[in-house]
């Protein structure tokens, strides 16, 4: 679970929700620990409202949806270019991720510039894993992403209010806490969590 978490926000420059209106997410500043118990829950509450629109429910068919993205054809340029820190190859973003202390990356990202609605995440033998849809305008926040394994079940939600800051929650809704920089949060304000890479 702590590895899920931990790439659903390392690759996310990418798209944007429309404009609201709303006080506490146009004007967001980092005060989570400040805040009262009825701010937060109003908060969590609206950013719900966004996501959960309609329910995020099981893809029927993904497979056969993203058979021509099962396997990366382009794995061992893909692979080298995003273990040697490149975020970018040809019209493709780039984003690596590794285990803590070691050099060898387990996972990267793709993202096709033209199309910036999804992002692909590889194992290290170029296996797709998790595919993640985007919804906005890139590049302004706010923006919000739903993550799937290739077997079309939800894995996450997450709603990036900025670089520093995601909501995130459970594929049913439910509130699993906040990110800010390396930490998670949860609603006492209690780190829960901490992501090696930022």
């Amino acid at each position: 679970m702590k590895k899920i978490l931990l790439l659903l926000f390392l690759f996310m420059p990418l798209a944007a929700f429309a404009n609201y209106n709303d006080i506490y997410i146009a004007d967001i500043q980092y005060d989570w620990i400040n805040k009262s118990e009825v701010e937060k829950e109003a908060i969590i509450s609206e950013v719900k409202d966004i996501i959960f629109e309609s329910p995020v429910e099981k893809l029927p068919d993904f497979k056969k949806q993203f058979k021509d993205k099962l396997k990366d054809k382009n794995h061992l340029d893909n692979y080298f270019a995003a273990s040697a820190g490149y975020k970018e190859l040809g019209d493709y973003n780039l984003s690596a991720f590794y285990y803590k202390k070691m050099k060898n990356i387990y996972m990267y990202a793709i993202q096709d510039k033209k199309d910036v609605s999804k992002a692909y995440y590889y194992d290290a033998l170029g296996k797709l894993r998790y595919v993640d849809f985007i919804y906005g305008e890139y590049p302004d926040y706010p923006y919000y992403s739903i993550q799937y394994r290739i077997s079309g079940k939800p894995v996450s939600a997450i709603y990036f209010v900025s670089k520093d800051c995601q909501y995130l929650f459970k594929p049913d809704g439910e509130f699993e806490g906040v990110w800010y920089k390396h930490n998670l949060y949860n609603k006492e304000s209690e780190i829960i969590l901490t992501r090696t890479a930022y």
